[in-house]
């Protein structure tokens, strides 16, 4: 289920008391509020420093509503928390492997443009530790052996079952993504006939890949939660650690006569949910010729390896059969030969090929093909 099915079963069918309604809708938010941290973290590194002042100003506006968001949010949840104090905060660590630069997004060029007039710097200085970095009062972020004793653990689970949606939205975001990276790779930029076109397709690869990695960081964050209460082997299996080799081009699209191909395979995402991931393609475009291309390309070393099970079952037939053709004749000139050397040289031969024939018959029992 995605993010708001998760949530919109929650608000339907609650898991927490009646006097804790309202409960879905301040986790939803507390899960906003840290995708909103991240989306700051993620603009402040491709800043140059130092920042201009206009530049400063527009972070500043920025971490003032973000502040300000997160207040309330704290706030609101004394109503669920019960006044329970929160000691100790502690500071975001993002994976720095997708944490590179990212190109700016056409949203955020706008936010970033000079405008015209005079820009004054805000008189308040920043607090001490950014709004970025600010911890957020999470039911995951207490502990569940407090929030039971507190009969707060309905809190917990409420909050597990949205991460375990925008868990899944981040991995359906991150494979589309990922679809149009490789076919973009394939379609765009090897087949570029300028360096203008080439240097075009680039920038659109790059706002693809700070995509992957904005979806990457999220489904993380989401992963630590799910995992945190209790050791899970179902949800440990189903929601895996992606690497970095997972997100590289599909060398099924752009390798096409790669060596190697027959034991190639795409990372575990790919394969997530089945046949209602895979076949549900809403719009077509280049997800759909994506996973046409990896279904054909399966589908032809399902065949080849069809074959190669067929031809190896043949060959331990035709091995048998040629110890068996070496004994019979090894048999032959032993009968025809009169001097006793070459009697003995050849009953010598006819043991030695019989027991290769022994030993071929017990090895492939049950795995060659039956002889008609």
């Amino acid at each position: 289920p995605t993010f708001h099915e998760v949530q919109l079963q929650l608000t339907k069918n609650p898991k927490s008391p009646t006097d804790s309604v309202g409960s879905v809708a301040w986790l939803a938010e507390g899960i906003s509020i840290e995708d909103s941290q991240d989306q700051l973290r993620s603009e402040l590194q491709h800043l140059p420093n130092p920042m201009s002042t206009r530049q400063e100003v527009k972070i500043s506006e920025k971490r003032q509503k973000l502040s300000a968001r997160i207040e309330k949010f704290h706030s609101d949840g004394e109503a669920f928390l019960k006044g329970l104090e929160i000691d100790g905060t502690f500071t975001p660590q993002d994976d720095p492997t997708f944490c590179g630069k990212e190109e700016e997004e056409e949203g955020d060029r706008e936010f970033w443009d000079d405008d015209e007039g005079d820009w004054e710097a805000p008189e308040e200085e920043v607090e001490e530790l950014a709004s970025e970095l600010m911890s957020i009062w999470m039911p995951s972020s207490i502990g569940s052996a407090k929030l039971t004793e507190l009969g707060l653990d309905d809190l917990l689970k409420e909050e597990r079952e949205l991460w375990i949606g925008q868990a899944n939205d981040c991995l359906d975001q991150l494979r589309t993504d990922l679809g149009d990276k490789a076919m973009l790779y394939q379609q765009n930029f090897r087949t570029a006939n300028s360096t203008r076109e080439g240097t075009r397709t680039k920038k659109e690869l790059q706002k693809v890949v700070a995509r992957v990695n904005k979806h990457v960081r999220c489904y993380q964050r989401a992963r630590q939660v799910i995992l945190r209460p209790e050791p899970d082997v179902d949800a440990a299996e189903k929601y895996q650690e992606i690497l970095p080799e997972d997100l590289a081009v599909s060398k099924e699209v752009t390798g096409e006569n790669r060596f190697g191909q027959g034991s190639s395979k795409l990372a575990w995402f790919w394969m997530m949910g089945g046949k209602h991931s895979q076949l549900n393609v809403q719009g077509g475009g280049l997800m759909e010729e994506f996973y046409r291309i990896n279904w054909l390309k399966a589908r032809a070393r399902r065949d080849r390896w069809k074959e190669e099970v067929s031809l190896v079952r043949h060959e331990m037939l035709w091995t048998c059969l040629w110890f068996e053709h070496h004994k019979n004749m090894w048999e032959k000139r032993a009968l025809q030969s009169s001097e006793p050397g070459k009697e003995a040289y050849a009953k010598k031969q006819m043991g030695l090929w019989s027991d290769f024939a022994k030993k071929a018959r017990l090895m492939f029992l049950g795995k060659q093909v039956d002889c008609a």
